[in-house]
C-alpha cells in the first residue's frame, strides 16, 4: 500500500464506524462509504486515493441528475452533503495528474453550487476543502481556465465571512494555496488577484466604519469585517506583490486601527505586534505617531508627510 493510500485509509478509518449511528450527518457518509467500498471489492478493484475519488465523482453527477427535477437536498442526512463531504477527504490523497485530468467534471458538477451552499455551513466547508486540493493541482494554465477563477474569488469572498468555521476554512484554503505556486514560478499567479481584492475590501470597510463614526452609529458590522481581513493579512501578507503595502494601502490599515471603533482601537497594539513582517515590506511611520496611544491619534496624524520610502 502506497503512503498515500494508507494515508487515506487512516483517515476513512475514523468514518467506518459510524454506519449505525444516531446522527445523520455521521450515519450518511460511513453508509456512502460502506457502498462504495462494497463496489470496489465487487469489481475487484484496488481501494486507491484514485479509485475512491472516481467513484465519489460518479456518485455525485448522479445525485445532482437525480436533484435536478426536485432542487437540491443539502439537509443533514442528505447524500449531496456526503459526498462533499468525503470528496474533500479524499482529494488530498489523489495525484494531481488526477484531479488535472478530472477538472472539467469537478467544475460542471461543483462550481455552481457555491451560492446554494451559502446556507449551509458543513457541506460549504467541505466544498472549500475540496477545491483548496483542486487549486494545488492545477498547472498554471488550468489557473486561467474561468471556472477556477471564478471558484477561487468564491472562496477568496469567504474569508469575511460571519460564519467563524467557514471564515477559518476559507483563509487556510488560501493561505495555503498562496504557499505552494505552481513550479517553476516563485509566486502564485492569483497572488495579484488577491492583493486586488485586499485593497478593494479595506476601501470598503474604510468608508462603512468612518462613516458610521461620523453619524455616531453602531460600526459592529463594519469593525468585525476590519478584524476579519486583517487577521486574514497576517498569514499570506510576505506572499502578496509589493502593490498590497503601498502608501494607500498602509495608510487605510492604520486609519482603521485607529478608528473610534472601541473594537478597533483595542486590537490596536495587537496588530502592530504582528505587523512587523508587514511593516518590513510598507512605508515606515514615524515613530513619535506610533508611540501615542490610539485613541490620542487622528487622521490627520497620518498624513502621507509622516510616510516615508
Amino acid at each position: 500500500m502506497s503512503e498515500s493510500a494508507a494515508g487515506l485509509d487512516l483517515a476513512l478509518s475514523k468514518i467506518r464506524p459510524h454506519t449505525a449511528s444516531s446522527l445523520e450527518h455521521q450515519k450518511t457518509p460511513a453508509s456512502l462509504l460502506h457502498a462504495i467500498e462494497a463496489t470496489l471489492d465487487e469489481r475487484k478493484t484496488e481501494r486507491s486515493p484514485t479509485a475512491y475519488f472516481a467513484a465519489l465523482l460518479t456518485a455525485l453527477g448522479a445525485t445532482l441528475q437525480k436533484d435536478a427535477s426536485t432542487g437540491l437536498a443539502l439537509d443533514e442526512g442528505d447524500m449531496l452533503p456526503a459526498e462533499l463531504y468525503l470528496l474533500a477527504l479524499v482529494a488530498p490523497f489523489v495525484p494531481p495528474p488526477v484531479i488535472r485530468g478530472n477538472l472539467n467534471t469537478i467544475l460542471s458538477d461543483t462550481s455552481p453550487l457555491f451560492p446554494s451552499l451559502t446556507a449551509h455551513a458543513p457541506p460549504l466547508r467541505s466544498q472549500i476543502g475540496l477545491y483548496g486540493s483542486v487549486f494545488r493541482a492545477l498547472d498554471r494554465s488550468q489557473l486561467e481556465v474561468h471556472g477556477v477563477r471564478q471558484s477561487f474569488a468564491s472562496v477568496l469572498q469567504l474569508c469575511l465571512d460571519v460564519r467563524p468555521k467557514i471564515r477559518k476554512r476559507a483563509a487556510e484554503v488560501i493561505t495555503d494555496v498562496l504557499s505552494t505556486p505552481p513550479t517553476p514560478l516563485m509566486r502564485h499567479p492569483y497572488s495579484d488577484r488577491v492583493a486586488e481584492w485586499v485593497k478593494s475590501s479595506l476601501t470598503d470597510v474604510a468608508a462603512d466604519v468612518l462613516s458610521r463614526s461620523k453619524r455616531r452609529t453602531s460600526g459592529a458590522d463594519g469593525a468585525e469585517a476590519v478584524l476579519h481581513l486583517l487577521s486574514f493579512l497576517r498569514p499570506v501578507i510576505l506572499r502578496l506583490p509589493p502593490s498590497v503595502s503601498c502608501n494607500s494601502c498602509y495608510f487605510r490599515i492604520v486609519t482603521l486601527l485607529c478608528s473610534p471603533s472601541p473594537r478597533l482601537s483595542h486590537c490596536f497594539y495587537h496588530y502592530l505586534a504582528w505587523g512587523i513582517p508587514f511593516f518590513h515590506k510598507a512605508p515606515t511611520v514615524s515613530f513619535p505617531t506610533f508611540f501615542l496611544p490610539p485613541q490620542q491619534m487622528t487622521t490627520s496624524m497620518l498624513h502621507p508627510r509622516y510616510l516615508r520610502s
